[in-house]
């Protein structure tokens, strides 16, 4: 069977709602084949018939790494090679098999792969990540029938739900937050937010912390978001780095108090005489929310 190409390169122009307007045609024809998104963040959308199977994106955790923090037992097993694509299939059909994953629980694990991957690589959340090519290979698709087949609305609508939560704490995908100053005498925290309240011993972004846990960056970012609320933690000011996507390699599990966020280690107190951390807004921090949320507004409209 042959085998098409489709390539759209614009030097200037090309943007991150094209993106989302290249995968609305490709739905809208029912095609099968790869979406390829070079620069940066870079990715990949997978359709079957005009429904997303998978996707995966440079900033996120793929599904090798969220298959191993979900997981645990799934280490130093003798599993196939995860390296991208075809191995995360075999991967996911062997963690079936075995029985430590339930077809279901794939499915959810795998609809938050895509969410988080469309929200990267189709909404403008951070300045200055360029888009270089959008490449579209007309093929037929390998994921196997473990794999969901996800409509484009259902994806769309919780990338732009996550989006907007994102706008009302000031947050995003790059956005460096530090510990703060409770503003109550004490905080009800979720087993998540503990977590990851427990990773920020220094400034940190939802892209590192994801990467350390395995985690989805959506969730990450709801963690903060809820964090942000009730002052446990801030966005600070930081040197700029570039979006380079996340520092660490590959995710590492915090280990839990046997009680939850109610024993074992604590959170290190703060006294209103400290320095508290400078808000963002140097140059290379990401858009205020009142420009994200205009973006979206607009972006709602072309949907």
């Amino acid at each position: 069977m042959g085998v098409a190409q489709l390539v759209a390169v614009m030097h200037e122009e090309l943007a991150r709602p094209q993106v989302m307007t290249a995968v609305e045609d490709l739905v809208a024809r029912e095609a099968s084949g790869v979406l390829e998104v070079t620069g940066n963040p870079s990715g990949a959308f997978y359709l079957d018939g005009g429904r997303i199977a998978f996707a995966r994106a440079s900033w996120v955790p793929g599904l090798a790494a969220r298959l191993g923090a979900v997981l645990p037992a799934l280490a130093g097993l003798d599993l196939p090679p995860a390296t991208q694509d075809a191995d995360d299939a075999a991967l996911a059909g062997f963690a079936v098999q075995r029985g430590y994953l339930t077809p279901a629980g794939l499915h959810e694990l795998i609809r938050s792969v895509v969410v988080d991957a469309f929200l990267v690589l189709t909404i403008p959340l951070v300045t200055d990540t360029p888009v270089a090519a959008i490449r579209f290979t007309s093929t037929r698709t390998y994921w196997t029938e473990l794999f969901p087949r996800l409509g484009l609305e259902h994806v769309r609508g919780d990338a732009l739900r996550v989006a907007e939560r994102m706008a009302e704490h000031g947050l995003n995908p790059t956005t460096a937050v530090g510990r703060g100053n409770l503003r109550a005498p004490a905080a009800v925290l979720t087993r998540e937010q503990w977590a990851v309240a427990c990773l920020i011993d220094e400034p940190a972004t939802a892209l590192e912390l994801a990467a350390r846990r395995g985690a989805a960056l959506a969730d990450t970012l709801e963690c903060l978001a809820g964090l942000t609320r009730s002052g446990l933690c801030s966005p600070v000011r930081v040197s700029p780095r570039g979006h380079q996507g996340p520092r660490v390699p590959g995710p590492a599990r915090p280990s839990f108090p046997p009680s939850g966020p109610g024993g074992g280690e604590r959170l290190p107190v703060r006294h209103p005489a400290q320095d508290r951390p400078e808000r963002a807004g140097a140059a290379g921090q990401p858009p205020t929310a009142d420009i994200l949320r205009q973006v979206l507004s607009g972006l709602k409209k072309l949907s």
